[in-house]
């Protein structure tokens, strides 16, 4: 697990001595374009300042290249009749959260379609040169199917559902769709989540999706989306019924810890007070020191828990309930390939 105290400390203090260890630990994090707009131009040295003007230039032309292919994918998906709905970073690109759209990294792109007409969506694609892993053997019983992807392009995640297990309460999919709006995207027609879906989103992604609850050191590019979500949308935003959302689902202290780790990490004051009380404050404490005491999460039971078995089971319960399930487990537990991602998993503390 990369060590990100020297991100943190630069953040707190926009002092760094060791730029190359800063610039390799923000490139792993995703973050590396935007770390000028996080730290402040006037804190690097030229070189420094001048490398990283020449990723945001880079960065700028790669987008621009998956914008394009986003658009030319949805015309492919409008002729079907099927009007996706944009997540994560490129809602945030095509919305403006991103005011220079050079400073948000793109890793794939991520398209909601309704459950019925998800076929269609696979089978025109199909068509017209996007493929899917056929390694990825357990792809086809998550949230999404399996990303496509044709020669030069990046991934597409055709997702039918949010997440697994306590996410499609959270976030169903139906609700997300139906409140949706209508978009004219480079010529072609595109759906927007609510301001507080792409909020809810962002949070239950990077906190109950991926098992970051449990990680030591909390995904910088999520709490910077989170920042500039704010700025862009908050006065649209219900915190109150975001509360309630959560409540509901039983995560109210996933969505309490994450906005005071951005606080404590980005400044960023939380939107309405947050009072740490019982197990919450146990987990706040807990999770202080982890980040103090790394080497400590391999006795914690929980973080150990949540890092190597929680994905693992929300899939599983997904594979068992489909037809020939169980026969899929049992060739997954016979490849040696998967122990040696427990491995890393325990060793890295990834929730894959």
């Amino acid at each position: 697990m990369n060590d990100n105290s020297l991100l943190f400390e630069f953040l707190r203090t926009r002092e760094c001595l060791v730029w190359e260890d800063l610039i390799q630990i923000a490139a792993a994090e995703r973050v590396l374009p935007s770390l000028r707009s996080l730290g402040g131009p006037s804190q690097f040295p030229v070189e420094v300042a001048n490398f990283l003007s020449a990723v945001e230039d880079l960065n700028f032309d790669r987008n621009e290249a998956i914008l394009e292919e986003l658009a030319t994918v949805v015309s492919l998906l409008n002729e079907a009749g099927i009007e996706p709905v944009l997540l994560k970073g490129v809602a945030y690109l095509v919305t403006g959260v991103y005011a220079n759209p050079a400073t948000r990294y793109l890793w794939d792109v991520d398209l909601l379609i309704p459950e019925p007409q998800l076929p269609s969506a696979v089978e025109v694609l199909g068509r017209n040169g996007f493929a899917s892993d056929q390694n990825y053997r357990l792809g086809f019983f998550r949230h999404h199917h399996p990303p496509l992807k044709r020669p030069g392009s990046v991934h597409f995640e055709l997702h039918h559902s949010l997440g697994m297990g306590i996410c499609q309460s959270l976030l169903p999919a139906s609700e997300v769709l139906a409140q949706s709006s209508l978009l004219d995207f480079r010529g072609v027609r595109v759906r927007i989540p609510s301001p507080e879906h792409l909020m809810a989103h962002l949070i239950m992604h990077s906190q109950v999706q991926h098992s970051y609850d449990e990680r030591i050191w909390p995904p910088i590019r999520a709490m910077y989306d989170l920042t500039l979500l704010r700025g862009r949308f908050d006065m649209a935003i219900d915190w109150k019924s975001m509360q309630l959302r959560f409540r509901r689902a039983g995560q109210s202290a996933v969505l309490a810890l994450h906005l005071l780790q951005v606080r404590e990490f980005l400044g960023l004051q939380t939107p309405f007070p947050i009072r740490l009380t019982g197990l919450t404050y146990l987990r706040w404490f807990r999770r202080k020191l982890l980040r103090a005491l790394p080497a400590l999460r391999f006795i914690d039971p929980i973080y150990m828990y949540s890092t190597v078995m929680v994905r693992r089971l929300r899939l599983l319960r997904n594979v068992l309930a489909a037809p020939g399930g169980l026969r899929h487990v049992a060739r997954e537990f016979l490849a040696p390939g998967i122990y040696q991602r427990l491995l890393t998993d325990i060793i890295e503390g990834h929730g894959r």
